[in-house]
């Protein structure tokens, strides 16, 4: 099949000053920004350990836990009778006692509730156990404790790079406004299943003195409890049960300070208006994307209030919009090429050949840490939604935590899928940098951090299909572009143009033959920057093909870039 958008050819014209770029409006990191926290010590130089802060969830059996766990199993979910009698023998033998997550479930095991039988709870069932056992921590005073961020010991120098990138540019807006106030930040927590839990870490992140940091509590709990509000209904007085919904449960007894805040937000629309208005940067954290939509969606797929008021101000280049993973994932969206963009969902490279990829709702995230898997698709199809998420960016596809997992073809399958042009996949500790628009649908963007930023091109991409029974083959081809940190690009009428920064001292590094973090694709591309002109190789049963043409374009780099190179990918 030819896709329907057409080029004579590639330019590569540059002249260096009409790369001037201004704050951007859209800091789109791949995810895995590694940061220094209580929770994740890993992530922080040797010697710096955190006070009075949070370091690990606790989870307790007790008369107490058992009697939560009765109750909410009851009332919101369907009490497993099997499963309490485990916890009331661990009860019985050893007393109240507290565990980490997975010593809970080494208890269980001994218990004869096995491994198995916890991956095959529902999510329902799951969150219920973990949220109703979960212990509320205090420290002396009887304060909550909290996790702890700290940049300045933050080992991932590259991390610390993309959150200052966000920053500075809220800082920028604010400096547009010339008003007398603290510059603000907001942050939503909505892709995490438990959002509560996760607002600690994100106002860590951004919290010092020039900064007046809030959490933004919108989830797709809060949406649907107004959405029933305002039919007439008793949706906010009864968030509990809407979130529970949500596989989200007794969070009250553990954040009371952030239900209460949910409850006034929901009760009252102008809360959520007269904060938008006064920020100048919004962060949306990782997880699932689809509960961020959710989140700024009305039941019925429309733009809630707060969305259109979010456009309306990025769109005046009033705030900037910052995401990580997931938050990056849902600024897809829009029209570009006569069709709307989707947003990506889940699924992997090998299944998107060999499965094919689907307009249908996401698998549950304990399908991919391996936990259980209620909805599971055949051989990881990858997935989407089909009429996109917020679309702040309309471009093309976007797609995270990208070299390191091999999503190349992932990307690749979904952009001809859904006949666009471009897709964009970031990677890790690596961010796409945007710019305001000057024109329409012209885009400036750079890249920062540790990894670069793919674009698959498919302006003269060809597709072709075969099916035999369930099975289905796939043959793509398109140029691809790896732009890596410190370069720069822009399409002007549908054009690509990368400016690659030459670093004369730059080592590639060499390919592993085993594969490695960096993944395949990009390990193996890094011989066009060996003066090879064609790379070839087998990965998860897929044959892909990179060869320079004369329009292509190659550039030393810790990671190999490279622009305009034609590439080839199909199931041998």
């Amino acid at each position: 099949m030819k896709l329907p958008v057409k080029l004579s050819c590639f330019f590569y014209l540059y002249v260096f000053s009409c790369y001037s770029f201004a704050s951007p409006n859209l800091v789109l990191a791949g995810g895995a920004l590694k940061t220094c926290a209580s929770l994740s010590a890993k992530n922080c130089e040797s010697d710096h350990v955190f006070v009075n802060a949070k370091t690990h969830a606790l989870y307790e059996v007790n008369a107490e836990s058992l009697s939560r766990y009765r109750k909410n199993s009851t009332e919101f979910g369907k009490f497993d009778e099997i499963l309490y009698s485990k916890l009331a023998n661990i009860y019985s033998s050893l007393g109240g006692v507290q565990y980490k997550k997975n010593a809970l479930f080494d208890a269980l095991n001994d218990a004869g509730f096995h491994n198995d039988d916890i991956r095959s709870l529902s999510d329902v069932s799951y969150f219920l156990l973990l949220d109703s056992l979960e212990v509320s921590q205090v420290d002396s005073k009887g304060e909550r404790l909290k996790e702890r961020v700290s940049l300045a010991h933050t080992k991932e120098k590259a991390s610390v790079d993309v959150y200052n990138a966000f920053l500075q540019a809220a800082k920028d807006k604010h400096r547009k406004k010339r008003v007398e106030r603290q510059v603000r930040v907001g942050v939503i927590t909505a892709s995490s299943r438990d959002p509560f839990e996760a607002v600690d870490f994100y106002t860590g992140v951004f919290s010092n003195p020039d900064i007046d940091v809030q959490w933004i509590p919108l989830t797709p709990a809060l949406q649907h409890a107004k959405f029933v509000s305002d039919m007439g209904g008793k949706g906010c007085e009864n968030l509990p049960h809407f979130m529970a919904q949500f596989t989200l449960f007794d969070k009250a007894r553990l954040y009371p300070e952030r239900a209460e805040k949910q409850t006034a937000w929901c009760l009252d629309e102008t809360l959520a208006l007269d904060t938008l208005s006064n920020l100048d940067g919004l962060f949306f954290n990782g997880g699932d994307q689809s509960k961020t939509l959710a989140a700024l969606t009305t039941p019925t797929g429309e733009p809630s209030t707060f969305l259109t008021h979010l456009r309306a101000l990025w769109k005046a280049d009033a705030i900037v919009v910052g995401g990580t993973s997931a938050g990056t994932a849902v600024q897809a969206g829009g029209f570009a090429n006569g069709r709307p963009i989707p947003m990506l969902t889940s699924g992997d490279s090998e299944g998107a050949l060999s499965s094919g990829v689907f307009a249908v709702p996401p698998v549950s995230q304990r399908c991919e840490d391996g936990s259980g898997c209620e909805n599971h698709l055949l051989d990881n199809a990858v997935t989407l939604n089909p009429v996109g998420g917020l679309g702040l960016f309309r471009y093309g596809l976007l797609d995270t935590h990208f070299s390191e997992r091999d999503r190349e073809v992932r990307l690749i399958a979904a952009t001809a899928q859904s006949q666009q042009q471009f897709g964009f996949g970031v990677d890790e500790t690596t961010a796409l940098l945007v710019e305001p628009e000057t024109q329409a649908n012209q885009l400036s963007f750079s890249v920062i951090g540790k990894g670069g930023v793919f674009i698959v091109d498919l302006s003269e991409g060809r597709i072709e299909e075969t099916r035999y029974k369930e099975k289905a083959k796939r043959i793509i081809a398109g140029s691809a572009s790896f732009v890596p940190s410190g370069s720069k690009g822009t399409i002007r009428e549908g054009v690509l143009n990368i400016d690659l920064v030459k670093q004369d001292n730059a080592i590639p590094r060499h390919a592993n033959k085993k594969g490695s973090a960096d993944g395949v694709w990009r390990e193996q591309a890094m011989r066009l920057c060996r003066n090879a002109e064609e790379t070839s190789w087998e990965h998860l049963g897929t044959t892909h093909v990179l060869k320079r043409s004369a329009q292509s374009v190659v550039q030393r780099h810790n990671y190999c870039g490279y622009a305009y190179v034609p590439f080839l990918v199909f199931e041998p």
